[in-house]
């Protein structure tokens, strides 16, 4: 590949300057022809017309300036042999100073300033070799003119530009003076080239390394995990990278030139407030409608750019785990607490239903002491539910793993609680279609979808809807309990997983807490969404069955 401002001998185009050179010089031989034929068109109109001789040269050496340009334009359009046409444009100079110097007297002409700027022409083109051709063909036909015309082989265009030839010291000191001149412009014209085309190619050099570091910059900061948020000095965005954009849900070409306390208030009021101990951290609603935990770190744009630099990284996983570690030392004491009481209170609790019992039998009882003994096994039957609840909390059963049609599972379990709604005026929806094979056990499934069931059905009026949905995502079974009841207040969200939580007047709190750790055991996920006014939506994310343990439940 040819270099830039370099002769390509093969035709390639040459990477640099050339073409616009070209370009360049085109458009000068263009307006220096129009010139030549604006002065000979109106010299033809006036009364004192050159002769039709000189004329007609005139208009051949326009023609010539004009059929090179056309050539040379030609020839440009196609970006190819660009050197060839710079030796062209080259050729046409000399020959256009040649006939010029011709017509207004040879040697002696004033026109003979032509030749150096044909020299300088060929300089700007092609650099040093244009501009020592360019001296050369203009000595050679300046000498073969100035000699031919004074020897008599090359007559004038016209009568009335005959002239007595030059004696030939005069003639000798002219052609030296001229020579020189060319020789001179080009030796000239050669180094400020070169020296031009040495500041080009540092120039490229430069370019070519800030590129290289803009690009890898751009890498670093695009390529960077953490969110990069840049303002100017007056709060307005100037830049979010790719993982800012991520965790903001927002795009970067939107937020250029928008104040941060209108995209991101919650962020814009944590910066503004005084700097606490520790990295500071602020929850907010990205975009996207999904609410994160931020550790973020601020500090001014160095280099003298005014505006600050915002750093900040996604806690939200961290922040949950460490909430699931707090969970479960809290579960953990108050499953040892639960487990004692429970035992204790176990046995004195069946004596008294045993005794309950006998006394109820007793026939000497009247109306009302019957409703009391009713009254005392209801309560007694309810303790007794609560201790078994407390146990089964406390000592959780070890599942036992198959591989179970989710899909089944649910609408069998929802066929079974259907009449436990039906007689409050809910609507029950099962959507379960094709098999969902999930690595569970089958009686603590079952049991955590009738604890969100019996919860769904507790929180909805009369009239409500309760909609089951199991489903299979990105490689899981994803069990879906929703209602249109009156959803949990934001405060509670935190706690309706911890034991002993409620907000039911007869509740336990045991239930949500029993569904967590069965779902813990199994390698799962459970989330709630919910709003208050418009109901509630638990999530349970289960693992599907791998192939073998398929494959060993359908041989089963």
């Amino acid at each position: 590949m040819a270099e830039a401002g370099v002769y390509s001998p093969l035709g390639e185009r040459p990477e640099g300057g050339l073409y616009g050179k070209l370009v360049l010089l085109t458009g000068v031989r263009l307006a220096v022809g129009t010139a030549l034929l604006g002065a000979t068109a109106w010299s033809t109109l006036r009364h004192d017309p050159f002769p039709r001789t000189v004329e007609a040269l005139l208009f051949t050496i326009v023609a010539l300036i004009y059929s090179a340009s056309l050539v040379g334009t030609f020839l440009l359009r196609t970006g190819r042999h660009l050197g060839w046409v710079a030796h062209g444009q080259i050729a046409a100079d000399v020959i256009a100073a040649t006939g010029l110097v011709y017509l207004t007297g040879g040697a002696e002409s004033i026109f003979t300033i032509l030749y150096p700027l044909a020299v300088v022409s060929g300089a700007i083109g092609l650099g040093r070799r244009g501009a020592a051709l360019g001296a050369a063909a203009s000595c050679i036909a300046f000498c073969v003119l100035a000699w031919s015309m004074q020897a008599g082989i090359v007559v004038p265009a016209a009568s009335e530009l005959e002239r007595a030839p030059l004696a030939p010291g005069k003639l000798a000191v002219v052609m030296a003076a001229n020579l020189s001149a060319f020789m001179l412009v080009g030796g000239l014209s050669s180094l400020l080239a070169e020296q031009l085309q040495g500041a080009r190619s540092q120039l490229l050099r430069s370019e070519t390394r800030l590129e290289a570091l803009e690009a890898i910059y751009s890498a670093v900061v695009r390529s960077i995990a953490s969110g990069i948020i840049t303002l100017g000095e007056d709060g307005r965005i100037t830049y979010l990278n790719p993982a800012a954009e991520h965790l903001t849900g927002l795009p970067d070409r939107a937020a250029r030139g928008r104040p941060l306390s209108t995209l991101l208030p919650e962020l814009a009021g944590s910066i503004c407030r005084p700097r606490e101990r520790g990295r500071p951290e602020v929850r907010l609603r990205a975009h996207d409608g999904r609410e994160r935990t931020l550790g973020y770190a601020t500090a001014p744009l160095a280099g003298g750019v005014g505006g600050r630099v915002i750093l900040f990284q996604d806690l939200t996983d961290l922040r949950q785990m460490e909430e699931a570690v707090r969970r479960a030392d809290r579960l953990a004491v108050v499953g040892g607490l639960a487990a004692g009481l429970a035992h204790e209170i176990r046995n004195p609790l069946a004596s008294m239903c045993g005794s309950i019992e006998v006394l109820g039998a007793s026939p000497g009882l009247d109306e009302q002491e019957r409703q009391l003994m009713s009254v005392v096994r209801s309560e007694a039957e309810r303790l007794e539910a609560l201790v078994r609840e407390f146990l089964s909390f406390a000592k959780p059963i070890s599942p036992a793993f198959e591989a179970l049609d989710g899909s089944r599972a649910v609408t069998e379990t929802v066929e079974l609680f259907r009449q436990e709604v039906a007689e409050r005026g809910i609507e029950l929806v099962a959507r379960a279609g094709e098999p969902i094979f999930v690595r569970a056990d089958p009686g603590q499934l079952r049991q955590v979808l009738w604890n969100l069931l019996g919860n769904a059905a507790d929180a909805t009026p009369p009239g409500g809807r309760v909609e089951v949905r199991f489903s299979r995502q990105a490689g899981e079974g994803i069990l879906e309990v929703a209602d249109t009841g009156h959803g949990i207040a934001e405060g509670d969200l935190e706690q309706i997983f911890d034991p002993f939580f409620t907000t039911k007047e007869r509740g336990t709190g045991l239930g949500l807490a029993i569904v967590h750790r069965i779902v813990e055991a199994h390698s799962g996920h459970l989330s709630v969404v919910s709003e208050v006014g418009k109901g509630t939506t638990f999530r349970v994310a289960l693992p599907i069955a791998p192939p073998s343990l398929q494959q060993a439940g359908a041989v089963g």
